[in-house]
């Protein structure tokens, strides 16, 4: 995608009637001197006596000049490339953005990536919620060499998003550039590639974009080296970021291996959907595998297990438990009234009336059941596995295509029971009956929705924004969510006050949450379908609560 849209953009600019010229009159005279003192200031050497240079493996930086902090690596990559052939464009990109109310453009998040694609041109690896903001299609060929310094020609084509077409697709202005790069031995050069305006800054938090190149001779003997990390941690599905970096997800099945490592330190952390985080230093040797044992769990006191294990408050103060028998995290539910349902202006009839409820304290799964714990379930159980989803089962992921019944069982396993209609509500609505859990504004950026995400499944947990006030996660879009109520079209019309738990009886039941072919419309947290519970939609999955009665090793 980054390849085409690059493409699109230069043959727009090449149509037009700027060159140079019109670059330098759109972005100021102070831009361009900015430009070049930046370059002068990290050391863009001047040419010596050459040599011929063969293959050089060169190692290119984004690096982030942020408003807050120092500077900081976005995105790496490295290949070897030679002289005479085009085997590598290199591929980057900085910044999401979507249309505004306009014709112009707001930003959804300061993301990056940096991809070598061969000769063949690959498809881009990155989902991306909107549009890239800044695009760079880069080709780097070694043309001479002096002792180990190295001589690197640089050609850029950067793209910048101004605004939207009518039609909804991004428009770009495109510089094309070419640079020669001197490298010196243990050095590197720097190319500036943005000097933020300050609707720049404010929308991604950066001052400046650098491209730092460093590079050597392919038999000089100082190549980069390689090792692996395996990584293992208590709490299965949780991130695993190397140096700063996400890179994957720790398994319940066993070691997560990180493979082509650069060897020397470096820093691993893994984080739970709350944020708690465990990290370590691990010593990455050339050819060698280096273990790394992460623990996020408090140790048991004692020699008897526990069902649930007290984790402490999360980021919005209430407090969390790890559950034992699955992996999950669970979140403790206040009891209180709410107001429950949509208002004649707001919802559907069998979402009206609104209708004060009270309910009882309880412990809410904080994700939705993830395939990792199904399995396990499944394994101790002896039950068959559901038909996998067309994107398949990976562990992280939502388990769907399951019936009411699979779901009603998995929760009794683990120790719960499917959420009521009105317990499902409370925990995404609050004391303030907000529409959103987040609140009473729609924003397709907080959740995995058909407005803002990347129309296609995606791990529990994936987007922390998406949050209820009490710190649940997914209770709007990801997949839709069995509850153990019977469907009655008209039944708030006749609702208890204390604790409802639906019809006594009925042919369908109750299903909450929206998924990710959802609309805002389909997300809201008053909307309710009726679903035959024999139906295995690959939609739809579940997550379970737990009585607060029940044991919290305390």
């Amino acid at each position: 995608m980054l390849r085409d849209l690059t493409g699109k953009a230069a043959r727009a600019a090449e149509a037009g009637s700027g060159g140079a010229s019109e670059w330098i009159s759109l972005h100021g005279v102070r831009r361009i001197l900015t430009l070049l003192a930046l370059a002068h200031a990290f050391g863009t050497l001047l040419p010596r006596v050459a040599g011929a240079a063969g293959s050089v493996r060169v190692r290119m930086d984004l690096v982030e000049n942020s408003v807050e902090g120092p500077a900081s690596d976005r995105c790496t990559v490295e290949g070897i490339v030679k002289r005479g052939r085009d085997e590598y464009h290199w591929h980057l990109f900085f910044g999401e953005v979507r249309r505004d109310s306009g014709a112009s453009w707001e930003p959804i998040r300061p993301r990056s990536g940096c991809t070598a694609l061969d000769s063949q041109g690959s498809s881009s690896p990155w989902t991306l919620r909107g549009s890239p903001y800044l695009l760079v299609d880069l080709s780097v060929e070694p043309k001479a060499a002096s002792g180990r310094d190295v001589r690197l020609d640089a050609s850029l084509l950067v793209s910048t998003l101004t605004g939207f077409a009518e039609a909804g697709s991004p428009t770009y202005e495109v510089k094309k550039e070419r640079r020669i790069l001197w490298v010196p031995a243990g050095g590197s050069a720097v190319i500036p590639l943005l000097v933020a305006s300050e609707k720049e800054r404010d929308a991604f938090g950066v001052r400046e974009l650098l491209l730092r190149f460093r590079a050597l001779n392919s038999g000089s003997g100082n190549r980069i080296d390689y090792g692996e990390i395996a990584v293992t941690a208590d709490v299965p599905r949780a991130r695993i970021l190397l140096d700063g970096g996400l890179v994957g997800r720790t398994s319940s099945a066993g070691p997560v291996v990180l493979d082509t490592v650069r060897t020397g330190e470096r820093e691993v952390i893994v984080r739970d959907p709350s944020g708690r985080e465990a990290r370590a230093v691990a010593h990455v040797g050339k050819g060698r595998r280096s273990i790394v044992s992460l623990a996020l769990l408090p140790k048991s006191s004692g020699p008897v297990p526990i069902v649930l294990r007290p984790l402490g408050p999360n980021a919005q103060d209430h407090e969390e438990f790890w559950r034992e028998k699955d992996g999950a995290i669970v979140v403790r539910i206040p009891g209180g009234e709410f107001q429950m349902g949509s208002t004649e202006k707001e919802g559907e009839p069998h979402q009206q009336p609104r209708h004060a409820v009270r309910v009882r304290s309880f412990l809410m799964d904080k994700t939705e059941v993830t395939w990792g714990q199904y399995r396990r379930f499944a394994a101790q159980t002896g039950r068959s596995l559901p038909k996998p989803p067309v994107w398949g089962m990976p562990e992280a992921f939502p388990a769907s295509n399951v019936t009411w019944e699979d779901a009603r069982s998995f929760c009794a396993w683990a120790g719960g029971r499917l959420p009521t209609e009105a317990e499902w509500e409370r925990a995404a609505r609050g004391d303030d009956a907000r529409k959103y859990p987040w609140g009473n504004d729609w924003n397709p950026a907080r959740c995995n929705t058909q407005e803002g995400g990347p129309h296609a499944p995606t791990a529990s947990a994936a987007y922390t924004d998406c949050v209820s006030p009490y710190g649940v996660l997914d209770l709007a879009g990801s997949v839709w969510e069995w509850c153990r109520d019977w469907y009655d079209a008209g039944y708030y019309a006749n609702s208890p006050v204390e604790n409802p738990t639906g019809p006594d009886t009925g042919q369908r039941r109750v299903s909450r949450g929206g998924c990710w072919i959802n609309s805002s419309w389909g997300v809201h947290s008053a909307n309710r379908q009726g679903i035959d519970p024999m139906w295995p939609d690959p939609t739809r999955g579940f997550r379970c609560v737990q009585e607060e009665a029940g044991d919290t090793g305390k």
